[in-house]
């Protein structure tokens, strides 16, 4: 009973103070839209599950900049800074 209290507890303390730990720090995500600025890029994303679908949990991800040039269509390996919604991209996904 002591151990299901405990559980429950911990479970409730993660969802409101730690929500970001539930989710992959690192995730797939598709190129929806480019935008040359420049010296950079931004990007438009819309994160895929494991099985590089659409993962409706997200909205597309808008305004996602980086030094590095890739095509609408193109699949991105993505990771959640910090807990943050704000992606960051690490390289495309072969």
């Amino acid at each position: 009973m002591l151990e299901d209290f405990v559980k429950t507890a911990v479970r409730k303390q993660m969802k409101t103070e730690f929500p970001h730990l539930e989710l992959p720090a690192a995730m797939y995500a598709k190129v929806t839209k480019r935008t040359e600025l420049g010296e950079y890029y931004e990007y438009n994303l819309k994160i895929l599950d494991e099985d590089k679908q659409v993962d409706d949990n997200f909205p597309e991800m808008p305004h996602v900049k980086s030094k590095q040039g890739y095509e609408v269509g193109d699949v991105v390996a993505v990771l959640m800074l910090y807990g943050k919604n704000s992606p960051y991209i690490v390289g495309e996904v072969v």
